[in-house]
């Protein structure tokens, strides 16, 4: 079977898990909420609050159950739940519109379109979807492998890792089913699918619960949202001037500033960090709901709303960050007037993510402060710090007009109007959350690797924007009404879109004149990486360590992306779950004279087993490969362009 095939397959059969793993256990969720007054509707209102459920309030659960018990664990949980679910019929007569149908269709073909490998001019096309995905995969077989805590992907380390792991939990236990037809790569796709099925629906439960939808306009609000999840911001502008000056493009819209990218990109990129947003909005949800409760029924509704915050915590420490604030307001405002929900919640939430924040304290050996103050940065191509701050500052509204496109014009016209309805608590929320949620991306960055804080933290306000543009958009005047101004601004996020998707294969050398080339560009030994990847997956000991050149480029991808054994050190970034840097440079050091120049046999061999390695992997990317014509060393599996080495074999 092809590489294209047997992706396809594997995801589809991972899409299939998943609906008994997530969904029919999250429409258990709701028939249990349900007796509490969660009023969750019928239909695809009530579908929407199953994955909302599902994705914020079982992997708190799901992380202390795999700790304690193994995978089985979990998956007896969501057996369960889906057969209290199954118990309620009508909870299944849901009607499959045609726009509803052709969203869901079309997000699976983004999907595949995204995920699958295919061979185009003799090399393997993978999606820049990989620069992430890497991580993703390695960290899902890591979980099926070692359970949790699970050793360290990227860097073979006694111990487990610091690191905020809960989607992947959804991706493991799909592996762990449908493994060897699903891999780790398409059971990870296989959960950020129907995590993308989870936004939208979001959107729907927030916006009912704010009073933005009018009377009568359910469906066109619907559509609306669902229209806006494939709608970025205004970057061709800024990809256009690029083109003109420099006569480069990037392959994706907006590289050209700080990343603020959302629904589509984001989610198929770094779902962890979007179904950690999903779960904070869940929690603010049932909190308000358990405000309106008393009793039993106040109670369990203030724990699942602890669970969600635990979950938020345990699947993106910056988007826990931004909401802090948010939530401890309101928790100091609800004290003072004798309201103890939200300081319950708390209470729940740190005793639910204790293990986890046990696990970040112990395991994670940076060096320095994580977070940093700073003015976010207006394009790449003005420098950063110093007076040029002052700048910065005064271009914010230039840079989140440009970034933010249809929904900074939605969101300034929806404050300007005067029939808005009056605010709900959920609708105060929304405000003070988009405010919070500016102000933590423009002041505030991470400093481990990369800025996502900064990144991820601006989603708040993208989902507020999204959600007041659609309450403006919904009627009586709709969108064909709209002047000239808005259609140009829908068309030119709806055409970013398009230009990120087309980015994720076609937007490279040789293509196309793109920034990144390097990272970018096709590589002749992608395939035989994967066929040996694969092959060493069927006939290796499942302890062994493959090490292949960690010094090659800046990110390695291939041993996360098909391997399933552990490596040495990835790369020269092997300290993302948490190794200490100065021991990831020494390992390096170590190991990358082996690929670099020819060595005595002995000295390759004292490296090798200095660091644990028990198989090396030569590829005709390696300088030593090219100076020697091919490989030098007897080759345990060998392909036109790798060849795996037993370390054993070259000692005798």
């Amino acid at each position: 079977m092809s590489y294209m095939l047997s992706d396809i397959a594997g995801l589809l059969a991972g899409v299939l898990l998943g609906l008994g793993l997530i969904l029919l256990p999250g429409l258990g969720l709701v028939r249990v909420l349900d007796r509490t007054g969660l009023d969750s509707g019928t239909g695809w209102s009530r579908v929407g609050w199953a994955l909302v459920l599902a994705f914020a309030l079982m992997p708190a659960v799901d992380a202390l159950l795999i700790r304690a018990f193994g995978l089985p664990a979990m998956l007896l949980l969501h057996g369960a739940l889906a057969l209290y679910a199954l118990g309620r019929p009508a909870d299944f007569r849901i009607s499959l519109r045609e726009p509803m149908l052709v969203a869901i269709l079309l997000w699976l073909g983004i999907v595949l379109f995204g995920s699958v490998d295919f061979m185009i001019g003799g090399r393997l096309n993978q999606s820049l979807l990989y620069i992430d995905l890497v991580k993703h995969a390695a960290t899902t077989h890591a979980i099926v492998r070692d359970g949790l805590p699970f050793h360290d992907p990227f860097f073979a380390r006694p111990g487990g890792v610091g690191y905020y792991y809960y989607f992947y939990l959804w991706s493991a236990a799909i592996e762990w089913i449908g493994s060897p037809l699903v891999s780790s790569r398409m059971a990870f796709t296989a959960a950020l699918f129907w995590a993308g099925l989870a936004l939208p629906a979001a959107l729907w439960c927030v916006a009912r619960a704010a009073g933005l939808i009018r009377p009568g306009r359910g469906r066109t609000f619907l559509a609306l949202i669902a229209l806006f999840c494939f709608t970025s911001g205004a970057d061709l502008i800024m990809m256009a001037l690029r083109y003109a000056t420099t006569g480069m493009v990037e392959a994706q819209s907006d590289w050209w500033n700080s990343t603020v990218g959302f629904a589509i990109y984001s989610t198929l990129g770094v779902p962890h960090h979007m179904t950690a947003m999903i779960a904070a909005w869940a929690a603010l949800l049932l909190l308000c709901r358990a405000r309106e409760r008393t009793g039993r029924h106040a109670t369990a509704l203030v724990i699942a709303a602890g669970l969600a915050i635990a979950t938020c915590f345990g699947s993106s420490v910056w988007i826990t960050l931004t909401i802090a604030p948010v939530l401890v307001g309101w928790g100091c405002l609800s004290l003072w007037r004798r309201d103890p929900h939200i300081v319950a919640a708390g209470t729940v939430a740190i005793l639910a993510a204790s293990v986890q924040i046990a696990d970040l304290l112990h395991f994670r050996q940076d060096s320095g402060v994580p977070l940093a103050l700073t003015v976010r940065p207006f394009t790449l191509l003005i420098p950063d710090g110093g007076w040029w701050s002052l700048l910065h500052l005064a271009l914010l509204p230039v840079n989140y007009g440009i970034e933010f496109g249809i929904f900074a014009w939605g969101a300034i016209l929806w404050w300007r109007s005067k029939d808005r309805p009056a605010p709900t608590r959920m609708g105060q929320l929304l405000t003070v959350t988009a405010i919070c949620s500016l102000l933590v991306a423009t002041f505030l960055r991470s400093t481990i690797i990369n800025n996502d804080l900064g990144w991820r933290s601006i989603w708040f306000a993208q989902f507020v924007a999204i959600l007041w543009t659609a309450a403006l958009l919904q009627g009586p005047r709709d969108l064909r009404d709209q002047s000239w101004v808005v259609k140009a601004l829908l068309a030119l996020g709806i055409a970013a879109v398009c230009w990120d998707m087309a980015g994720l294969r076609f937007i490279r050398p040789p293509y196309v004149a793109a920034s990144f080339g390097e990272l970018l560009v096709a590589r002749p030994d992608d395939a035989d990486q994967r066929a040996t990847y694969e092959w060493a997956a069927r006939h290796l000991p499942a302890d062994a360590v493959i090490q292949h050149n960690p010094a090659l480029h800046r990110r390695m991808f291939d041993f996360g992306l098909y391997g399933t054994h552990r490596t040495g050190v990835a790369d020269r970034e092997a300290n993302l779950f948490g190794a200490p840097a100065a021991s990831v440079a020494a390992r390096i050091a170590m190991l990358g004279p082996i690929f670099q120049s020819p060595l005595p046999r002995a000295d390759i061999v004292r490296r090798a087993r200095q660091e644990d390695i028990d198989y090396l992997l030569l590829t005709s990317g390696d300088p030593v490969w090219q100076a020697m014509n091919g490989p030098s060393l007897s080759c345990l599996y060998r392909r036109p362009h790798t060849c795996l080495v037993s370390v054993k074999d070259i000692s005798r």
